[in-house]
């Protein structure tokens, strides 16, 4: 069975999308000056269409047809724009903003007018190819938002398994070119979690 069959079948019988990262949600003051965003293995696209409510230029990538199904059918609903691209990460190249026929980034402060998002989330998705690949999907300037479990998650959880899980201090080395801004690892309700927030270099 594909990635695609699985996660289709998983969320076969959901009817709205999942809720929106706590952690994105509480660095809302770094999405001031973007307007553009994408979401990498989002789901259902809770996170992406709580960004795309803000006006923020939001494209929703996945696996899973029928997630991405989910978020459009709410994305109508709220009245939100959303872009919805399937494609599998660990197999395919990484979407860009011209791979999408997007206009050129505006000029704003920190920011260049370099082909590139103003921000890039990543969460409860682990392919390392992919974290370090982060940096170039990013306008210099740009913020990432990373979030997955660690292996002390094992201690209480079953789920997700070894191979889905970074070591304690692993995730900004993952993240190659990216500085970071903010890195903090512990229990987060019942997950133990890393979770960084890093800048490309303007």
């Amino acid at each position: 069975m594909s990635a695609a069959d699985r996660w289709d079948a998983k969320y076969a019988d959901w009817q709205e999308p999942g809720s929106p990262s706590e952690f994105v949600i509480g660095h809302a003051d770094l999405l001031a000056e973007c307007s553009t965003a994408v979401d990498l293995a989002g789901g259902t696209g809770g996170t992406a269409l709580w960004l795309a409510s803000l006006g923020i230029d939001t494209t929703l990538v996945d696996v899973s047809g029928r997630a991405l199904e989910i978020a459009r059918s709410a994305a109508a609903e709220r009245g939100v724009q959303l872009r919805t691209v399937c494609a599998d990460l660990e197999a395919e190249p990484l979407p860009s903003i011209a791979d999408l026929e997007a206009e050129p980034l505006p000029t704003a402060a920190g920011l260049g007018s370099e082909r590139g998002w103003h921000a890039v989330v990543c969460a409860n998705f682990l392919h390392r190819p992919l974290l370090g690949a982060l940096c170039g999907l990013l306008a210099p300037g740009g913020i990432a938002f990373v979030q997955i479990a660690t292996v002390d998650n094992l201690l209480y959880n079953a789920r997700p398994g070894r191979p889905f899980l970074v070591k304690r201090g692993e995730l900004p080395g993952l993240c190659h070119g990216l500085e970071t801004v903010s890195f903090e690892e512990g229990w987060f309700g019942q997950r133990h979690e890393a979770r960084l927030v890093a800048r490309r270099p303007s």
